[in-house]
């Protein structure tokens, strides 16, 4: 069965494909897509077994993943993706280029988890925390949609209800969570960054709890070309509790594209 789509705004627009990330689906989006609606037609998916996609065992094997987003994605079009989202936008780019036009990262690495090498990620303990308590799905859903939102100045409570509502409705399985969070450990798209050839712009939230916006300097080392850009005071969850700071770095770097 093909992955489920969500639409907003008007078809005839330019085609931005949003890719969400762990434990959330594409009603995360919802809250950019409105202050787009002039500009561009958002296109935003449901990942395996989250929202209302349905999900079957290897639906998390990567390059099939990459290849059921292609089906469902417009052709030659932006990618936007927010954390698990971003890499595997990144992945797409660089594996098929002819299909992906643009990719905009959003509080996304090139490596999820930290190690010796690379230190600016998810510590090797936070991760393991949150993969040892997945068995309790809802504990779980709760306690990374409040590490979301941490280092938020304004309206936490607030941006975090909003998330649980929203986002994590209806909730993932265990077993979703659990393949999913293991594609995002695996995946490493350090190769990737420096030789792919598409337009990037990598944007990260100065106050995020989970990727650390100092990960810019390996993904400026990896690829001097690619863009990147900071959310002021802002958390992981930023493309909800501020989207107007970051629609606003989505549309500086499409118009520079197209006035380039």
């Amino acid at each position: 069965m093909s992955l489920v789509v969500h639409r907003w705004g008007d078809p005839a627009l330019p085609a931005i494909f949003c890719v969400h990330g762990w434990a959330s689906n594409a009603q995360v989006f919802k809250p950019l897509a409105d202050l787009f609606h002039e500009h561009f037609h958002f296109v935003a998916v449901d990942l395996p077994g989250y929202g209302e996609s349905e999900y079957a065992t290897g639906d998390y094997d990567a390059e099939k993943l990459i290849t059921d987003l292609l089906e469902v994605a417009p052709d030659d079009c932006a990618w936007l993706g927010w954390s698990l989202g971003g890499m595997l936008a990144i992945k797409a780019a660089y594996t098929h280029p002819d299909k992906v036009s643009t990719v905009m990262t959003l509080c996304s690495n090139a490596k999820f988890i930290a190690d010796k090498k690379f230190k600016h990620a998810v510590p090797q303990p936070l991760f393991n925390g949150f993969m040892e308590s997945i068995d309790d799905a809802r504990t779980t859903l709760r306690r990374f949609a409040a590490l979301t939102v941490v280092g938020e100045q304004h309206d936490m409570l607030q941006s975090l209800k909003w998330l649980q509502q929203h986002t994590q409705v209806p909730a993932p399985e265990s077993e979703v969570l659990k393949a999913s969070l293991q594609c995002l450990a695996e995946l490493d798209n350090q190769v990737a960054i420096k030789n792919m050839q598409q337009p990037c712009l990598h944007m990260l939230a100065t106050d995020d709890a989970i990727v650390p916006h100092q990960a810019s300097q390996v993904l400026n080392q990896l690829n001097d070309k690619h863009l990147t850009s900071f959310v002021p005071n802002a958390s992981h969850a930023c493309l909800v509790t501020q989207p107007q700071l970051v629609a606003n770095g989505i549309l500086t770097f499409m118009q520079g594209l197209q006035n380039a």
